[in-house]
């Protein structure tokens, strides 16, 4: 089954369908290409089957997205909102290609559950990573809907856990919740590491000794970036 859904681009409205080549990877094959991407995800990514399961991930063996996974993202009602492509093969040049449609949606909004506190996190394989309430920003800002949602749905605690290259863009997003009284957990990752490269019991270990942002340390943080 291809889900679909119209999405609003910068410039028109566009219907975002999965590749027509996309093959769910649950579903066994005997090719090079299910065998390769397989092992990327299990072996190179820590992807797990159950995770290959619950996120719908699937590759393409021919066309636009040749050599590459698919992840899907879908929306509350669980349409498709986004999808993004990895390649599985080293030699490829072009790691990932992703859809000429805007990214002002919620990653993984079907799987969120805004009574309880969210992560937010960069990309598709970081929110699998943590596996917990994660919403990939597939970037390094964060989209008006997704702000406008978080906001109307109350959330009390928020979880910012972007990669330290964007320090910048992780400290406004901080400040914006702080300002609107949310309480929030600035998760600082070491080594230049992100939460994929981590692993689950890893990342989820940082997060849960991760102390609520204080003003004082928001300041400092503001600090240092000026030695950056």
């Amino acid at each position: 089954t291809k889900y679909h859904t119209p999405v609003t681009s910068q410039t028109k409205t566009v219907t975002l369908q999965l590749p027509e080549e996309y093959i769910p990877l649950w579903k066994q094959k005997k090719t090079p290409d299910y065998r390769n991407a397989l092992h990327y995800l299990l072996n190179t990514r820590g992807v797990t089957v159950y995770d290959i399961l619950k996120y719908r991930i699937g590759y393409c063996e021919s066309g636009r997205y040749s050599g590459k996974i698919i992840i899907p993202s879908y929306d509350s009602t669980g349409q498709l909102n986004y999808f993004v492509s990895r390649a599985f093969y080293k030699a490829d040049s072009q790691k990932h290609k992703n859809p000429d449609v805007s990214k002002d949606i919620i990653g993984f909004d079907m799987m969120i559950n805004w009574s309880q506190p969210i992560i937010l996190c960069e990309g598709a394989f970081d929110a699998i990573a943590i596996k917990r309430n994660a919403i990939p920003l597939f970037g390094k800002i964060i989209q008006p809907n997704l702000q406008k949602k978080i906001i109307e749905e109350r959330v009390k605690d928020i979880y910012i856990c972007l990669d330290k290259d964007a320090l910048r863009k992780a400290i406004q997003i901080a400040e914006k919740f702080m300002n609107e009284g949310l309480n929030v957990y600035f998760v600082e990752l070491a080594d230049n590491k992100d939460a994929s490269e981590l692993g689950f019991e890893k990342i989820n270990e940082i997060i849960q000794n991760t102390d609520v942002l204080t003003f004082e340390r928001l300041m400092q943080l503001k600090m240092d970036l000026l030695w950056i």
